[in-house]
């Protein structure tokens, strides 16, 4: 549960961290966000290393999200606070939706098929052999 916790409070701080360094370009046009980008190089590095960084740890919660979605399904045994903490994922969404709209919902699209694409039902339920 601990290591969940920290993996949400990762990816919810990547996720601020990638938002508030991202060039803020109002209306968007292309050209003026790659001039923005190229001139400012240690911010746009830090906005991109944040959000792989950040997307990989909420990948981890979506991950544990479905998994446990699909053992409910089952009717086989969930362990209900990891589930729950996981689940909490979804507020840390909300808070960063609220602050820009576009980023939050790429941010969540990779975080989510990441999370879809390291599903493996047939190994035993063990995050130490998953991670």
């Amino acid at each position: 549960m601990r290591r969940q916790l920290f993996y949400i409070v990762v990816g919810c701080l990547c996720g601020y961290l990638m938002i508030s360094w991202m060039p803020k370009v109002k209306p968007f046009i292309w050209v003026n966000f790659v001039t923005d980008f190229t001139f400012h190089p240690l911010r746009s590095f830090l906005a991109m290393a944040c959000f792989f960084v950040g997307f990989l740890a909420n990948a981890v919660a979506m991950r544990t999200i479905i998994e446990g979605l699909f053992l409910l399904l089952t009717k086989q045994r969930v362990n209900w606070r990891e589930w729950l903490t996981s689940c909490t994922a979804f507020g840390s969404f909300y808070w960063l939706f609220q602050l820009n709209e576009r980023l939050t919902l790429l941010f969540f699209l990779f975080s989510a098929l990441y999370g879809m694409i390291s599903l493996d039902f047939s190994r035993v339920r063990n995050y130490k052999k998953l991670l």
